[in-house]
């Protein structure tokens, strides 16, 4: 192989989305991904879950650059995206949610970005929405540590501590940095890491997929690398709310509880699960007694998630 044809695979980046009855969303962002300059060349792989608000036709109609896989069934996410993975060739695999869309020139400094860093496994965007409002993406590893943390001493944490935890409110995902992981919203994964690592779990259908690959990730010694100059705006939740309404958050921590059980064992699962309950008690009884009416909802919500035991799927 010449060195022209190496340099440009080097830039070649299969795009894999799995939709499901979001079809004039998705239709919408995936042309802007596609009528964007971003600085290599795409190939768009699509997975529907059997979806029934016509998104299949509406996408070969108005997308037609994409491969579309029409689906019979709903997989779910990580199950749909296994079946995009399964697909793919190119050096590089840019997963992104049906509600999402690149800026211009992201997915080649995402490259670039896992290029200057050759252990990182994949390398995330600066996810905002589409008013520009920054959505926060990257967390630390859910753990006791964390979970004290937030529950006990979240308020005298200095700036640069909280920061550094990735905590809501002080990092704002201004500079380059390695992160536990990353919301799967946006991710360009490296081909060489994905055949170490393997694709999503497939025992989550949708939620909680992203923390356990990235946790595998970091097991094998590859690492997850966060870059603010590549822009991805993200509507977030689309098929999400679809699916689970105002049970979202419920399906999130009980996967999220499933997944730590698994890596921790059962009595730091129940000591993690005591740390978030007692956290979210006391938020909800201080948000009563300043009558904050939408802290009270949101905490009240988290708190009977935490005490969720069952699949909602």
């Amino acid at each position: 192989m010449s060195r022209a044809d190496n340099l440009e695979l080097r830039y070649v980046v299969d795009v894999g989305v799995v939709t499901w009855n979001t079809a004039v969303l998705t239709t919408e962002a995936l042309r802007k991904l596609l009528d964007s300059d971003q600085g290599c060349t795409l190939r768009l792989l699509v997975r529907d879950n059997a979806s029934s608000d016509a998104t299949v036709d509406l996408l070969r109609s108005r997308v037609p650059e994409a491969e579309v896989d029409a689906g019979t069934e709903n997989l779910g996410f990580a199950a749909g995206v296994n079946t995009l993975l399964a697909r793919s060739s190119a050096p590089w695999v840019l997963l992104l949610n049906s509600d999402a869309w690149p800026e211009s020139g992201a997915i080649r400094r995402l490259i670039e970005a896992a290029e200057a860093h050759p252990r990182a496994a994949a390398v995330v965007p600066r996810l905002e929405r589409p008013d520009g409002t920054l959505e926060h993406s990257t967390y630390p590893f859910p753990s006791i540590r964390i979970a004290a943390i937030m529950s006990f001493a979240r308020g005298r944490l200095s700036k640069a501590r909280a920061r550094e935890l990735m905590l809501e409110g002080d990092w704002d995902h201004d500079e380059p940095r390695r992160v536990d992981w990353a919301v799967g919203a946006a991710m360009l994964i490296r081909r060489q890491a994905l055949e170490a690592i393997g694709g999503l779990d497939e025992r989550f259908f949708m939620y909680v997929e992203d923390i356990e690959w990235c946790w595998r990730a970091r097991k094998l010694g590859w690492e997850i690398w966060f870059e603010p100059s590549a822009v991805v705006r993200h509507v977030g939740n689309a098929s999400g709310e679809q699916r689970y309404g105002d049970r979202r958050t419920r399906a999130y921590m009980v996967n999220t509880y499933a997944f730590f059980r698994r890596e921790h064992g059962a009595l730091a699962t129940l000591v993690y699960r005591c740390l978030n309950v007692i956290g979210c008690g006391w938020r909800y009884i201080l948000a009563r007694a300043r009558g904050d009416g939408a802290q009270v909802r949101f905490w009240r919500t988290l708190l009977v998630a935490n005490l969720a035991r069952s699949s909602v799927d």
